[in-house]
Order: structure tokens, then sequence, then C-alpha cells
């Protein structure tokens, strides 16, 4: 026997809205997996790219000589020459960090409005304060630390350039001294969004998806 008209329009008033809260909710946690593992990827690459041109270019074996800094100590040459290969590279991350940043903050409160009291959970409270924590470090480092450490890396290259060694060696030290507390901060971020990527597993797991489709209400005979 054929449902009657009164059946179905109750069965689509009652689940439309929560299939549609579900696929919204489905949307929002894709983005937010794409940009919080291509937060963490970009850094992990950044780390393995920096550590092999460091480790490759001075080495004495290698020989690198630029012919641009013929007038500095020839030794150099090589850490010279993966500095000037890793710094693009470095600003090109950073960017990519603001871009991924900004788009796991905006899915994360998109997420906690449409997962109501989820905030309660405690897999939500660690991933919301690594990934917090992971924002503070990142911005900490970019915006104070990182514009002062490439003017000293400019202008320890402009020095080597133009043979004033001791001008040169200052401004390596001044670099030298604020590379390792750059370091600290760009291992806190990854860290701390490892954390976030395990947090947000188990907050984003199969409980969220059976509590989202219980949501869904019975369909119910109209009389």
């Amino acid at each position: 026997m054929a449902a009657s008209p009164s059946l179905i329009y109750h069965v689509r008033v009652t689940t439309t809205p929560a299939k549609t809260t579900h696929s919204y909710l489905a949307l929002c946690n894709m983005v937010y997996w794409l940009a919080l593992m291509c937060w963490v990827g970009v850094l992990i690459a950044a780390g393995v790219a920096a550590t092999a041109t460091f480790t490759t270019l001075p080495d004495p074996e290698l020989g690198v000589t630029l012919e641009r800094f013929a007038a500095f100590d020839s030794t150099e040459h090589g850490r010279i020459a993966a500095g000037l290969v890793m710094e693009p590279v470095f600003t090109f991350v950073d960017l990519l960090q603001i871009v991924a940043a900004f788009f796991v903050l905006i899915t994360l409160v998109v997420q906690l409005l449409m997962l109501q009291g989820s905030w309660r959970w405690f897999s939500n409270l660690i991933r919301m304060l690594c990934i917090a924590v992971a924002v503070g470090l990142f911005a900490w480092r970019t915006f104070t630390i990182t514009p002062e450490m490439n003017s000293n890396l400019r202008a320890y290259w402009n020095a080597a350039e133009a043979g004033q060694i001791e001008i040169a060696e200052n401004y390596r030290s001044a670099f030298d001294a604020q590379h390792g507390t750059a370091s600290a901060l760009f291992r806190g971020t990854l860290f701390a969004l490892v954390i976030a990527v395990g947090a947000s597993a188990v907050t984003l797991g199969p409980r969220v998806q059976r509590e989202d489709h219980s949501k869904l209400e019975r369909p119910k005979l109209a009389l």
C-alpha cells in the first residue's frame, strides 16, 4: 500500500534539517583535517629540508664556493649557500602556516558550535589547548623573532659579500643568538600540533558520528 502524502511530508520535515547539518559538519571536518595535516606536514618538510641542506652544503669535502662572496672566508661559503637556499623556503612555510592556522581556527569554532556541549569532553579540551599553544608559539616566532633574524641574516650576507669580516661576524653572532630560540619555538609548535592531531582523532571519531546520527528523529505517522 502506498504511503500517504502526510507521512511523506512529515518524514521530509523531520529528517532533512538533521541530514543537512550532518553534511555541513562532514564538510567542516574535512577542511579541518586538511588544514591541520597540511600545517603539520609543512613543519616536518621544512625541518627535513633544513637538516639535509645544512648538513650537505657546508661539508668541506663538497667544496662549495660562491663567486659572489669571494672576499669572504671560503670555508663559510657552504653555510651561506645553505642559508640562501632555505631562507625563501622558510618564508613560504610561514605563509602556509598562516593560511593553515586560519582554517584550523575557523573550522574549530564551527565544530564547537555544531557539536554543542563537546567543549566539555577532555579530548576536546586537549586539542583546543594544543591548537592555542601552537598558534601562540607560531605567532610569537613569526612576528617578534623572525623579522629581526632575517634582518641580521641579510646584513651578514651583505657584509660578507663586501669583505667586511668583522661586521659580518657580528651580524652572524646576533643571528645565531636568536636561532636557538626560533628553533625551540618551531619544535614546540610541531609538538603541540602532533598532540592536537591525536586529540582531534578522539574528539571527532566514531562517538561524534554516532551522536550526530542519533539526532535524526524517527519518522512519525501522521494521524
